[in-house]
């Protein structure tokens, strides 16, 4: 875990100094938060996701922007981790105040002491508060080797839903 945050934040070092307004996000999956998942986790687990999102093109409504993700999950059967760096596409304004956001990532998942490669598309809805916070809703594709390998199911990507706020630095 420590070395790959070093290794994303070595890569992503330089477009911290380019960017003046970087994006910090955290979000919980509503399905855990809700109602569980009905694979012996119960409402109210804890799966959070966080993102820091750093702009490196600029257009005049729209960027282009390089982060790190690292998503945690407190599951029953073992805690879930994934670390990943990708890319995304926003678009800040869709219609008044809300906004749009398309993300790809490559990373890995860790769980039970073995790791998994992983990857992962999402899309994201923002509607902005003031200059600074956004609530977000995020819908999500993994690619879930692990549950290939760990659990024997057929199914190797999840859908994911999303809630969570984000904050621009």
């Amino acid at each position: 875990m420590k070395k790959i945050l070093l290794i994303c934040s070595c890569i992503l070092s330089p477009f911290f100094s380019y960017s003046q307004n970087l994006e910090i996000s955290l979000q919980q999956d509503a399905r855990l938060l809700f109602i569980g998942d009905g694979k012996k986790n119960q409402a109210l687990t804890l799966n959070i996701l966080a993102k820091v999102e750093v702009p490196i093109i600029k257009l005049k409504n729209n960027h282009v922007s390089v982060y790190p993700s690292i998503e945690y999950a407190d599951l029953t059967g073992g805690n879930y981790q994934r670390y990943a760096i990708g890319g995304s596409y926003h678009v800040k304004k869709i219609y008044r105040n809300i906004g749009a956001t398309a993300f790809f990532d490559i990373g890995n998942i860790y769980r039970q002491n073995r790791a998994f490669l992983s990857y992962c598309i999402s899309g994201e809805l923002s509607y902005k508060i003031n200059r600074r916070l956004k609530i977000i809703a995020t819908q999500q594709v993994t690619h879930r080797n692990d549950l290939k390998t760990l659990s024997n199911t057929k199914n190797e990507f999840l859908i994911s839903g999303f809630l969570g706020i984000k904050c621009s630095l």
